[in-house]
């Protein structure tokens, strides 16, 4: 697509290519030729590139937690001259000092998260920021990958009155994330509460499998 890529490993590289660019799970329309995105989650960058390419003149903020793949994200947007606002932080529903796991021998492994499940390894501390106090305007895209963190970070732009700013979104959403009781209903009743209509895609085989971890993708518009 035109880019260089930095990469931790090749695997994980190939993965983030089919999700983000050749499946396009972030595609949008825009009537602006410069929309106005957040990246939440960014990983490496992958998706921030995307949206670079799908819309040149784009306003993106790209949000990455663990130091080591920020390092690596801020790489990838230097060396193909791409003017990305980046932040080091999770987010959250307050600012605060959160434990989020890293695995120290899977760099900018995509299992990285604030939820103890996730990794065998011992957490390092991170600031936890509320999204909602990046937002002073329209959001023509969220992209929210924020690894079991979002119920906080749509409860954060629930109170804040921060929703109705927002005119389209995709979340990966972790179902049973921990093995959480489910509460995917109550996440989709903010949206709708906020006036969002939504479409949800997911998969599982068998499907009557019970008591286990589910990705589901929810792409929401006011």
């Amino acid at each position: 697509m035109g880019f260089a890529v930095t990469h931790f490993d090749p695997w994980t590289l190939r993965y983030l290519y089919r999700e983000v660019f050749a499946r396009q799970h972030y595609y949008f329309s825009s009537q602006s030729d410069a929309p106005v995105i957040l990246d939440c989650g960014a990983n490496i960058g992958m998706a921030s590139l995307y949206f670079k390419w799908l819309y040149p003149k784009s306003q993106v903020q790209a949000f990455e937690p663990d130091p080591a793949t920020f390092k690596l994200l801020q790489r990838n947007f230097a060396q193909n001259h791409l003017d990305v606002v980046t932040h080091n932080c999770a987010l959250w529903d307050e600012d605060t000092e959160l434990d989020f796991y890293v695995d120290s021998t899977d760099p900018g492994s995509l299992l990285m998260s604030t939820d103890a499940s996730r990794s065998k390894s011992l957490p390092i501390k991170v600031p936890g920021r509320k999204l909602s106090d990046f937002i002073d305007g329209p959001i023509d895209f969220l992209k929210l990958d924020v690894e079991g963190a979002e119920h906080q970070v749509l409860g954060d732009l629930a109170k804040a009155r921060k929703l109705k700013s927002i005119r389209q979104m995709v979340v990966e959403y972790h179902h049973r994330i921990g093995q959480q009781k489910s509460r995917l209903g109550a996440f989709l009743r903010e949206l709708e509460e906020a006036g969002f209509e939504y479409q949800i895609h997911a998969s599982r085989y068998p499907f009557s499998s019970q008591n286990v971890f589910q990705d589901i993708l929810i792409a929401a518009c006011q």
